[in-house]
């Protein structure tokens, strides 16, 4: 008995326009075929690979936007992220695409730059993709406009700028910066520069003041900011010139707390050489623990945010707000304070 042909006659394959003209050709339900496709655990795997087989040589691929207008899951997260300037939202995007692929979800990424109106369009968009739900990262918007934007669509917001704005994940800042703290006035640091950041950053600032107070310190008189006129990318360049500015100033702080890794190496990198010691004449640290900062003369003391924890905690609790939309889940990620060569104690300048 002849075998059929695995391939498909040609006048069949123009019929395959929706995963319903699948399922008719293979002779399976469309709820069989769409779970299969989805890669749903209870689906056989001989009917699974028969569904994909089928799909190549059809050249058929479901489109997720039809099936949002029919009601169904897209099976597309919408993510917006504030900025893409540092090395650190790399690896939250790579994090965030790999636990969203372990789900059967796809995200679509979208950049507001910190721009009310960009963030407005983005979630507009979204809304018009029928996503089946969005993940905002650093948001600057507030709470009333983003969930008009958002039109009831299920979201999760990761370091909101708004505390409490709904589901949501944060970086505990504060606790981070008194961990930094703590570990300079330990090795007997009493006068601190914060390099790149300043009261306009709430999450940092605040966490330094009142880690300083809870030492017994005035932050008017032992605190300084320093800051270039113009912010840019938070580079190892802007590194550089915020040491150029520090060391113009006039008793400048023993310790600098640089706003990042980048920050951190570039004035790390100036100050050596300028043949002052580091730590010796100043003590340095970074904040986001970018590998690179292991390996860099001296290595830099930082803070790790655990971005991968964060990014998989994002997607449970969407997931959990697509499910259920009363969900009002927040976590909190804490800091670690990871010490290496760049802190120490001060020396006699």
């Amino acid at each position: 008995m002849s075998k059929k042909s695995a391939k498909p006659k040609t006048d069949e394959n123009r019929k395959v326009r929706s995963t319903l003209d699948l399922a008719k050709y293979l002779g399976l339900s469309e709820w069989t075929v769409s779970r299969a496709i989805n890669g749903h655990p209870e689906v056989k795997q001989a009917t699974r690979e028969r569904v994909l087989a089928a799909m190549q040589e059809l050249g058929f691929q479901p489109n997720p936007l039809a099936r949002g207008l029919n009601g169904k899951s897209t099976g597309l997260i919408g993510i917006c992220f504030g900025h893409p300037r540092s090395p650190l939202v790399v690896d939250k995007i790579a994090s965030l695409d790999e636990f969203l692929h372990e789900k059967s979800y796809r995200g679509v990424l979208a950049i507001s730059t910190q721009n009310p109106e960009a963030e407005k369009t983005i979630l507009s968009d979204f809304r018009r993709m029928r996503v089946d739900g969005v993940i905002l990262i650093q948001s600057y918007s507030q709470r009333d406009e983003i969930d008009r934007w958002l039109g009831g669509l299920p979201a999760v917001h990761v370091d909101p700028v708004e505390p409490e704005i709904g589901p949501s994940v944060y970086f505990d800042r504060k606790q981070a910066m008194h961990l930094l703290v703590d570990h300079l006035y330990t090795l007997g640091h009493r006068t601190f520069g914060a390099l790149g950041f300043s009261a306009s950053n709430p999450w940092r600032w605040n966490g330094l003041v009142s880690a300083l107070e809870d030492h017994g310190l005035d932050p008017a008189k032992c605190l300084r900011s320093f800051e270039l006129p113009a912010p840019g990318l938070e580079s190892y360049a802007d590194g550089i010139q915020l040491a150029e500015i520090v060391l113009s100033s006039k008793k400048p702080p023993t310790a600098l707390m640089a706003v990042n890794d980048l920050v951190g190496i570039g004035a790390a990198r100036h100050l050596v050489d300028c043949k002052f010691q580091i730590p010796g004449d100043f003590s340095l640290t970074g904040f986001d623990d970018l590998d690179v900062g292991q390996y860099v003369v001296p290595s830099i003391t930082s803070i790790n945010q655990s971005p991968r924890v964060s990014m998989r905690r994002a997607v449970e609790i969407l997931l959990k707000t697509i499910a259920a939309p009363a969900t009002k889940e927040i976590v909190t990620i804490d800091p670690i304070l990871r010490i290496r060569k760049s802190t120490g104690r001060p020396g006699h300048r």
